[in-house]
Formats: structure tokens, sequence, C-alpha cells
């Protein structure tokens, strides 16, 4: 009986001193796995935030591109009557126009830093008015525009 006892104490001697010298395999790899799982996590965080922010400054300067130019013909609208303030859009703010499908509706289009912006003008069912819509687009065939404003126009006031 005394030898089983012994053995026991033997054991748990040799079980004690090998979980004080150091981490076993299994442990380092457990371990190495966490961490990049976890750093793997942040980047993925990180690159997505970038591309966010990216994105969030192309729509910010597509509106800005848009917001001038909606403010450069809403003071051709007042100053001059709707023939007038297409001849000077035209001129002035040189715009290209193109043909229209629609009866009483004028497309212009221009492009500004790399982006294309396009034009609509559509004659309003009140008198001396008329619909001005804007979209910015990063391509020139573009099916989703980075920035789109739309206002109504009183020409002459």
């Amino acid at each position: 009986m005394q030898t089983i006892g012994k053995r026991n104490e033997n054991t748990m001697k040799f079980s004690a001193r090998l979980n004080t010298k150091g981490l076993t395999l299994i442990e380092i790899l457990v371990s190495i796995i966490l961490i990049t799982i976890i750093i793997t996590t942040f980047f993925s965080l990180f690159i997505q935030s970038a591309r966010t922010s990216k994105t969030s400054e192309e729509v910010v300067d597509a509106t800005y591109v848009a917001q001038s130019e909606m403010e450069q013909i809403y003071e051709i609208s007042r100053n001059g009557d709707y023939n007038s303030g297409i001849d000077e859009i035209r001129k002035n703010l040189r715009y290209k126009q193109l043909t229209s499908t629609n009866p009483g509706e004028q497309k212009f289009t221009k492009t500004i830093d790399g982006l294309y912006i396009y034009l609509k003008l559509k004659k309003h069912t009140y008198p001396g008015m008329s619909y001005l819509v804007i979209e910015v687009f990063e391509t020139e065939n573009g099916t989703r525009p980075r920035a789109k404003m739309e206002t109504i126009l009183e020409w002459g006031s």
C-alpha cells in the first residue's frame, strides 16, 4: 500500500513540475490562432472604415459641385427669362446641349474635375417657372449618381 501512495505522490510531483516549466505546444497554437482571429477582425474593420471614408468624401465632393452649379443657374434664372437663361447656360456656364425626346425639356452636360454633370430643365405648368434637376456621376454613362439636386426656378424674379 505504501508503494502505491508513494507512486501517486511522485506522479503528482512530476506533473506539477511539468506545468510550471512552460507552455505546451497546444497552448501556443491556440494562443496564435486567437491572436490571428483578433488581428484579422481589427484589420477588416480598418479596411471597411477606409472604404466608407473614401465613399463619403466622394459624395461630399459631388454634392458640392451640384450645389455650386445649382447656385449659378439660380442666379441666371433671377436675371432673365427662360430662353435667355438657356443661352447663358450654354455660353457662360459652358454646358453642351443634348437632344431631348420630351417637349419642353432641355438637357445639358459638362465635365468638372472628372465628374460628369447632367442638367435637366423642364417647363413647369405655371408660366415663368421650370424644374431643374442636376445629377453628378463619376463616369460618363453612369447609372447611379453620386449627387442629385432638384428645385423649381422662377425666371426673371
